[in-house]
């Protein structure tokens, strides 16, 4: 998480959050389903702030959920990787749960 900088942070979550509509103009299906990617974005992004403004102490312990929570931002974001403003340099960092010892993370670099 620590290679993952404040503005990739900060383009990513923006990128994400301006694709998905407003709920308020929205009905039925629509409005449940945007607003359930709004929920989603903002608990990512929450588990990654949270993590790294936690102190060093308890940031072993938030550094998988963030982790998990970043693909998962980077995952939202890809559904538009076409979109012109997609920004590609923050979705580069993902990482990787090795099998046989799940609760580790290693960082690679795949989009």
């Amino acid at each position: 998480m620590e290679r993952i900088t404040e503005d990739q942070v900060a383009r990513l979550f923006g990128f994400v959050l301006a694709r998905i509509p407003e709920t308020a103009p929205l009905h039925g299906e629509a409005r449940r389903t945007a607003a359930a990617l709004r929920l989603a974005a903002y608990q990512q992004i929450g588990a990654v702030i949270y993590h790294r403004n936690c102190p060093p102490e308890p940031a072993g312990e938030t550094e998988l959920h963030a982790a998990a929570s970043w693909n998962l931002l980077v995952a939202l974001a890809g559904i538009w990787q076409d979109h012109p403003e997609f920004p590609a340099d923050a979705a580069v960092e993902t990482f990787d749960f090795d099998c046989e010892a799940p609760l580790s993370v290693a960082m690679h670099r795949d989009m």
